[in-house]
């Protein structure tokens, strides 16, 4: 018979997405690659799951659920002292592309995430400012050109009658 890894009894309070629902949740144990919760989402077994605190994530899929409770079988190793006590994770998963060699990767992860926001902000009202200026800019254009060929007939008329040329060369003065 295969052996359990060691439970930890905790208490913690997180976020829970099954789905597109999010939820509150409450961890009661927790081993290196599962854990007991119980929560306001219904999980169901063969749900996937992704559990947030603070900085850490753990997602997993619900193996078990009786009478509110469920157990979860996780995709990673699960840093519990680090979720017990809310720190940082030791070390940030990489993802795909983001290898030692990929200097655009490093310059994202050494600028602060606020920053980034903050750029991606001043970005966006950028860009839209210039799309809104190039929209305001064809609607003029394209105004003028309607009221240019609405006024050139009466506009030619008029200059021809100034011009004596509609009356034969005649003027009102002869």
């Amino acid at each position: 018979m295969k052996t359990r890894d060691p439970r930890r009894k905790v208490l913690i309070r997180a976020r829970m997405r099954s789905g597109a629902e999010w939820g509150d949740v409450l961890i009661h144990n927790m081993s290196s690659r599962g854990l007991l919760a119980a929560a306001s989402v219904d999980c169901r077994p063969g749900t996937v799951i992704e559990i947030r605190r603070v900085h850490h994530v753990i997602v997993g899929r619900v193996v078990w659920q009786s009478d509110g409770y469920f157990g979860v079988r996780t995709q990673d190793v699960i840093d519990i002292d680090g979720i017990v006590a809310a720190k940082p994770p030791a070390h940030k998963p990489v993802r795909a592309g983001e290898g030692d060699g990929d200097r655009r990767a490093a310059t994202r992860r050494a600028i602060p995430l606020a920053e980034r926001e903050a750029r991606s902000r001043r970005f966006a009202a950028g860009f839209q400012f210039a799309v809104l200026v190039i929209a305001i800019g064809a609607a003029a254009v394209f105004a003028a050109q309607r009221v240019g060929g609405l006024l050139s007939r009466p506009f030619a008329t008029i200059g021809a009658h100034l011009d004596g040329s509609a009356t034969g060369g005649q003027t009102a003065h002869d």
